[in-house]
């Protein structure tokens, strides 16, 4: 089949106005959740840490809108309870757990979330306390485990893998002496 050129430029603009209407659906999407704005903030109320999300929409306080606070982790986020609706003052709280683990320093980073609001859109912000339980790294590389170096494999890992090559080994050797006795009584 051969392209014709009125195809090729039918093709094309086709394309272009795709990508110039999708491009105008984001930027209005965008452009509505602009205002929109949560503020992070860390306090102690009766010695208990807390976490406070303040919503707001051209800076006037939002009620009604569920905030979710979660930890930061290696792998993904830590939820810290259920989402926590906020008050007329557009303030949502969540305690700080006292035995979370953060790093060497005890740092961690707390986001305060808002899903697929109305009024808002998606939200989110983060910022870092130092209210977690320090925690130090243990270096095992130079222990016998089994991500340590050939040096330091695990002595049953390395007992069960000889012996595994050494019969495979001996098999072969008992069968190719088995060979040399038939061919001998063969010859006989």
């Amino acid at each position: 089949m051969k392209l014709k050129p009125n195809n090729i430029i039918r093709g094309l603009v086709l394309c272009c106005s795709l990508f110039v209407f999708s491009a105008q659906r984001l930027s209005a999407q965008d452009s509505t959740n602009a205002e929109a704005q949560i503020t992070l903030t860390f306090g102690e109320q009766d010695s208990v840490k807390q976490a406070k999300a303040v919503v707001t929409k051209n800076h006037t306080p939002l009620k009604g809108v569920d905030v979710v606070f979660l930890i930061k982790k290696s792998f993904g986020s830590l939820p810290l309870g259920d989402a926590v609706t906020t008050d007329d003052n557009g303030e949502a709280v969540a305690d700080f757990p006292t035995d979370m683990p953060g790093d060497q320093q005890g740092n961690v980073t707390v986001l305060a979330k808002v899903d697929e609001n109305d009024q808002t859109g998606e939200l989110l912000a983060s910022k870092s306390t130092n209210w977690g339980v320090p925690t130090t790294v243990k270096d095992r590389f130079d222990q016998r485990t089994l991500w340590g170096t050939a040096e330091n494999a695990p002595l049953t890992l390395v007992v069960t893998v000889v012996s595994l090559v050494a019969l495979v080994w001996g098999i072969i050797l008992y069968m190719v002496l088995q060979l040399g006795k038939i061919n001998r009584l063969g010859k006989a």
